[in-house]
């Protein structure tokens, strides 16, 4: 499959992060280390998409027409930009449809609108795809019993789809020594003419233990590519998650150390981190048993959705629908955070996730 500019080159190394070049055309790139890996993925399925959703329900009432037509374009631009700030490349990849679609598309324009709103709301659904893979897979607090590797694997035999995914890998050379990526061996320029490229590729061979650094790459050209490559590096590499013990969200677990608070931003300027410990009613989950409980029931409650024993078998269980499972974990979820911010008491939290 040809790849059209916009796309991004993404390198992996031995350490945690993620080496992209985003390639904006044939002479504009621009360079970003994400690190750790999974924090882009995770922040993806934790961000706040309501503001983006009202800006495409309103595209979605407007009438195409020649007249309204710049409208809606700059509609969907506007939509986009809304994510600029908040995710390290969810911007750059819904962008890059959006100019493909709107600059380089022989659709007629009827079908260049059907197909944006389309492609949004398949990323509003990607992102609740990606929460189930996550937690299924990933979560410290769910399947405590299972191995990572018999998870994935239960999970790629409930969603058969999803290990279908086809990323694309090439060849090229890079400031890559001792298997890490070195950013210090960078040339950033604003003329490609005026770099001297014996001079670059001298300085990254230098300290290269091999005869050229040439090293393999991802050539991601959607947020979806780009998604399924975090995740997958997240599996190969054992990187795990926790729920905050303060704001209730996702977060990875970077190292070996015991975390129960993320570093996002709570109150003010203080971090989860910084003010969970102080909370009273954050204590550890051994010191709750209102969250122990809790936890058993969510954990009961997934074993019916994800009946291992009922994946090579015929036979009836009382396994959970899809639809029973997500709205009982709405509520739970919703219950839970409720709880760790002090407005119910651990009572209400157990009753309302009560199983009839």
């Amino acid at each position: 499959m040809e790849i059209t500019y916009p796309f991004a080159r993404v390198f992996t190394d031995s350490t945690n992060k993620l080496n992209v070049f985003f390639l904006h055309d044939a002479e504009h790139s621009t360079f970003q280390q994400i690190g750790d890996i999974g924090t882009g993925i995770v922040d993806f399925c934790e961000l706040d998409f309501s503001e983006v959703q009202n800006k495409i329900q309103a595209l979605e009432t407007m009438v195409i027409s020649n007249a309204h037509f710049k409208d809606i374009q700059a509609g969907f631009y506007e939509a986009v930009d809304l994510l600029k700030e908040k995710h390290s490349y969810a911007h750059f990849f819904i962008n890059s449809e959006v100019v493909r679609t709107l600059r380089a598309s022989e659709k007629s324009k009827e079908e260049q609108i059907d197909y944006l709103l389309f492609v949004f709301h398949y990323y509003f659904d990607l992102q609740k795809g990606y929460n189930e893979a996550l937690e299924f897979c990933l979560s410290t607090q769910v399947l405590t019993k299972q191995t990572l590797s018999e998870r994935y694997v239960m999970y790629c035999n409930l969603q058969p789809n999803f290990a279908q995914h086809i990323l694309r890998s090439m060849y090229g050379i890079a400031p890559i020594a001792n298997g890490k990526f070195d950013t210090s061996k960078l040339i950033r320029f604003d003329d490609p003419a005026a770099a001297d490229t014996k001079k670059v590729l001298q300085n990254i061979h230098r300290d290269s233990g091999h005869a050229v650094s040439m090293w393999q790459y991802f050539a991601i050209q959607s947020l979806e590519e780009m998604l399924y490559l975090e995740f997958m590096e997240m599996i190969k590499r054992g990187i795990r998650i926790k729920r905050c013990a303060l704001c209730d969200r996702y977060f990875v677990l970077a190292d070996k150390r015991k975390r129960d608070y993320c570093d996002r931003i709570y109150k003010g300027k203080r971090t989860c981190k910084q003010i969970g410990a102080k909370q009273k009613f954050n204590k550890d989950i051994e010191d709750q048993p209102c969250l122990q409980e809790f936890q058993t029931i969510y954990n009961r409650m997934y074993s019916r959705y994800y009946r291992m024993d009922a994946l090579d078998s015929g036979r009836q269980t009382n396994k959970l629908t899809e639809e029973q499972f997500k709205a009982w974990a709405e509520i739970a979820a919703k219950a839970r955070r409720e709880y760790k911010a002090g407005e119910i008491s651990g009572e209400e939290l157990l009753e309302r996730i009560k199983i009839d």
